[in-house]
């Protein structure tokens, strides 16, 4: 049986290796950078929203193992050229310290437009998170799957949590982009669709508000992308490590096969405790209780990643990736989460700390 495919998107802040503030990308340093679209083949690197983020993709995997090679030798021309300039670049969710100047966007026409539509909320988009493309065959089976994996999306969440910090000071959230994010015109945790016909419906709907640029602006947790045939997971904080990033991914295809492949049970909670679990697994991470969207019960975040291991296990051997998701899963427990390894760093140096931190395993 094939492998369902997979791909990943990761967005980086780039900070001057001096000052350790945010650095705006000019014309010449863009040119640079994107000059490694040459090199990294399958994959790619683009700018983002802001002048002093990058972004990097994977080809269309089909092993994990690709994956993280591919993952991994785009971060490693991506800092060796961002050396070049005296810059460097990290992977954390929010960027912990904000520049005291306007927010410069990238000069192109989309993010323009976006500033002129929400001035407010483009100034303070300071925002890094990965994207997980996950293939599928057909507009129902994509649809089945956002109704499959709704409700496992607060405990991916709180596992990829790595964005603590804002303006300087904690947030007291771990996912503080994911909080962030819910201040957009549509996004949170996808709606229940009965069929394709009532998903092309509401679709329809929502295009019609004046207050959608286009279907872009459909910022949900997960959602069918317009641009390509997948499922695309925009629920986590951008990842430290590349190891981290691919087991997450081998983490969501396991669930999307599972979903897709199995009789698996459906849970349709109420809309209200959907977004209440987000928001709660935003705060917490995996160092509290997650709600247990069936029993209405708050459990250790541990038990909810536990329940989840249980459900995709079959998958995750089907495509051999059961050793990379444990693996990952051990480290978490032992080490933190990004957003737990930030607040440690931070205890010993402060901002620097984190950055410093950040820069070290971005390679790895």
């Amino acid at each position: 049986m094939l492998k369902r495919t997979f791909g990943i998107e990761e967005e980086f802040f780039l900070f001057n290796e001096h000052t350790f503030r945010l650095a705006p990308l000019d014309t010449v340093q863009t040119s640079h950078l994107l000059a490694l679209n040459a090199l990294a083949k399958p994959g790619n690197v683009q700018t983002e929203f802001l002048a002093a983020q990058i972004e990097i993709a994977t080809g269309v995997c089909t092993d994990s193992g690709q994956a993280m090679n591919e993952l991994r030798g785009i971060r490693q021309l991506l800092a060796a050229a961002c050396n070049e300039l005296g810059i460097f670049p990290v992977a954390l969710g929010t960027p912990v310290l904000l520049p005291n100047e306007p927010t410069q966007i990238t000069a192109a026409k989309r993010y323009q437009t976006v500033q002129e539509l929400v001035p407010g909320l483009a100034s303070e988009h300071y925002l890094s998170g990965m994207h997980i493309h996950i293939g599928i065959p057909d507009l129902a089976s994509g649809i089945r799957a956002l109704n499959g994996l709704r409700h496992w999306i607060p405990v991916l969440v709180a596992l990829s949590s790595n964005s603590p910090y804002w303006r300087g000071q904690d947030s007291g959230f771990t996912s503080w982009r994911t909080i962030q994010y819910r201040r957009w015109s549509i996004n949170g945790i996808p709606p229940h669709f009965d069929n394709v016909e009532t998903y092309l419906k509401h679709r329809e709907l929502l295009l019609s508000s004046e207050s959608l640029p286009d279907a872009g602006h459909i910022g949900w947790s997960a959602r069918l992308s317009e641009k390509f045939p997948t499922l695309e997971f925009r629920a986590s904080d951008v990842q430290l490590t590349s190891a981290e990033a691919v087991a997450l991914a081998a983490l969501m295809r396991a669930l999307i096969d599972t979903v897709l492949d199995t009789a698996a049970e459906l849970i349709e909670p109420a809309p209200e405790l959907l977004q209440l679990a987000l928001w709660q697994a935003a705060r917490v991470g995996m160092q509290g209780n997650l709600l247990d969207l069936k029993s209405g019960s708050n459990t250790p975040a541990w038990e909810h990643v536990r329940r989840l291991l249980d459900f995709v296990r079959s998958a995750l051997e089907s495509n051999g990736d059961e050793s990379l998701v444990y693996e990952a899963v051990e480290r978490w427990a032992k080490t933190g989460t990004g957003a737990q390894q930030q607040r440690a760093a931070w205890d010993l140096g402060g901002a620097h700390a984190v950055l410093d931190g950040a820069q070290s395993t971005f390679i790895k």
